[in-house]
């Protein structure tokens, strides 16, 4: 650290009281924050499926159905459609379903034979003839009914491939017919609040709001102590993700059951016991890595694709490791190249599902460490028996 930033660094925690500027939206209790599922797609669907059933504990009635039906009714372009008998059908008749057939939300009326089929789209992308299954698979569904309505939800109203069939719903026509809904009605002060944070969620995290008041407190803050605030965000590392979320979580759950060794930090990589036995860490951190450990075993996420890999670092190894290395290269059936500081030898990829993402990427984490850990066993016999040959 030069002198400069040191300085920087002291400033900053000289004028510490320019912070008390945001106390009042660091203090504001958000319940969806605290329960870290502000980013999870899943979840909303749940809350709107809570939010949608008329005979649910949230004492809305039928109100906020209806005003959902009414912007779905207004929007839809098709020359059949009847709006006065679809809108003067008995709302608490309805009987809302999650995941129903990989559907996200279903709103289905038997008594009205009228069904309103869901698909919200949030951070994940439309799957290729995933609407078109949809809409098959409704039909023999709901089969008795004589009004399927098929609704693309996402944060700005995208069309889908299929426009012509499912009608474009943005975030902002769900919070307005919320905002409507809750307007006239007396609730309990539980719910009161778990819709208000709701709806300042679905602005701030969906639909990207911007307060302008926070922005501009921000932005003097940083203007004033930029060199600081760079060192600190070059050095702090926090991830909040549902993806580091629940990889974090399944690589603990693994740990504890004395599968791999996993030292938390939010950190997408482990190492394991035999491995260490082999490759032990270095006594001080300068691996190719900046750490002690050798070799990582660590994931990577690419657009619908979790992938592992198991790579050896090439720099400050003694005699000993060198020679296991090699040895391990050689098992893998590569050819080791001079002076590496990388060296992958192993990797294997999972897709992960959209319908329901949380649970495809615990089950791709728990299948891939799996798969590194039956590869390492091939490894470990194999270099066993180029040491006897």
């Amino acid at each position: 650290m030069t002198e400069a930033e040191k300085t920087a660094l002291k400033d900053f925690l000289l004028d510490i009281n320019c912070l008390k500027g945001l106390d009042k939206w660091a203090d504001d209790f958000n319940l969806f924050d605290v329960l870290r599922i502000t980013n999870m797609e899943i979840r909303h669907s749940n809350i709107l499926a809570w939010l949608f059933d008329p005979n649910e504990s949230h004492a809305m009635g039928d109100a906020f159905i209806k005003e959902f039906a009414r912007k779905l009714a207004e929007k839809n372009e098709r020359e059949d459609f009847d709006y006065f008998a679809f809108m003067l059908q008995d709302f608490y008749s309805y009987q809302v379903y999650r995941e129903s057939n990989h559907m996200d939300i279903v709103l289905l009326s038997r008594e009205e034979k009228t069904a309103i089929i869901i698909e919200n789209k949030i951070w994940s992308g439309e799957s290729e003839h995933q609407l078109q299954e949809y809409y098959e698979r409704s039909l023999v569904e709901y089969k008795d009914c004589t009004e399927i309505l098929y609704v693309f939800l996402t944060p700005d109203g995208s069309d889908s491939s299929n426009p012509e069939r499912w009608i474009s719903f943005s975030y902002e026509e769900i919070i307005e017919a919320l905002e409507c809904a809750v307007a006239d009605t007396e609730l309990r002060p539980e719910v009161s609040l778990l819709i208000k944070n709701y709806i300042e969620t679905v602005r701030k995290k969906i639909m990207r709001e911007r307060d302008e008041e926070l922005a501009r407190i921000c932005n003097e803050i940083y203007n004033k102590h930029r060199t600081a605030l760079r060192l600190i965000f070059e050095n702090v590392s926090v991830d909040n993700s549902i993806e580091s979320e629940v990889i974090c979580s399944v690589l603990q759950e693994l740990s504890n059951e004395g599968l791999i060794i996993y030292e938390g930090k939010n950190k997408w990589s482990f190492t394991t016991a035999k491995m260490d036995a082999l490759l032990p860490p270095l006594k001080t951190p300068d691996s190719a890595w900046g750490t002690n450990y050798i070799y990582w075993y660590w994931f990577e996420k690419r657009d619908e694709q979790l992938t592992i890999h198991f790579e050896l670092g090439g720099l400050n190894l003694n005699e000993e490791q060198a020679l296991n290395s090699k040895l391990l290269i050689q098992a893998a059936g590569k050819k080791e190249r001079a002076g590496y500081r990388y060296f992958r030898l192993f990797h294997s990829k999972a897709k992960l599902s959209q319908d329901d993402y949380e649970t495809s990427l615990r089950n791709s984490v728990k299948r891939l460490v799996k798969a590194a850990l039956e590869n390492e066993k091939k490894l470990l016999e194999k270099v066993e028996e180029l040491r006897k040959a």
